[in-house]
């Protein structure tokens, strides 16, 4: 597995983390430059917002071979087929579902209302077992990659019997093995 790590530091949004972050405009003509397979979406919503956890739980991955598709799922595909090395956090997130607190948050009222995510999760699809640098395995063949508070939201919902879609969209990421 190529380290991506440089790669990640080289397209760190300009300020991140601080008050003035380089814009999402300004910053996608740049990632796209070393990215160019990536899609605006997986752009934005992962390296662009979650930058700097991607560089650290994500940096060890070959972020130049990553190919991605979108994909139709059913949610008993997604249920049983997509794994995390954070089931812990999907737990602890699912169960916060039900504090009142938290059914103020859009994201919960969102998903309540359309019974699906507002933007696509991205799954890593591999052929065998990772093992993370932190010691966790990334299970094969699909594991999340991004979207942590969805899946656990639609786990959630599932669960609770709650009305849900039949079908979700999800981006697959592949790397092809070297």
């Amino acid at each position: 597995m190529i380290r991506s790590d440089r790669l990640l530091y080289d397209i760190a949004p300009e300020g991140f983390g601080e008050r003035h972050c380089e814009s999402w405009d300004t910053w996608r003509v740049r990632a796209h430059t070393m990215l160019p397979q990536f899609p605006d979406e997986v752009l934005e919503q992962w390296l662009y917002r979650h930058w700097k956890g991607v560089l650290c739980n994500w940096g060890w991955l070959d972020f130049s071979a990553m190919n991605f598709t979108k994909q139709s799922w059913s949610s008993d595909k997604i249920l049983s087929e997509i794994c995390t090395p954070h089931d812990d956090v999907i737990d602890k997130l699912s169960r916060r579902m039900s504090n009142p607190i938290f059914q103020r948050s859009w994201l919960v009222q969102n998903m309540q209302d359309t019974g699906t995510w507002p933007v696509a999760p991205i799954v890593l699809e591999y052929e065998r077992d990772l093992y993370a640098t932190n010691g966790r395995v990334l299970k094969a063949p699909f594991n999340l990659l991004e979207g942590h508070h969805r899946f656990a939201y639609l786990k959630n919902l599932s669960e609770n019997h709650e009305f849900i879609q039949d079908k979700h969209e999800i981006w697959v990421a592949k790397i092809p093995v070297h």
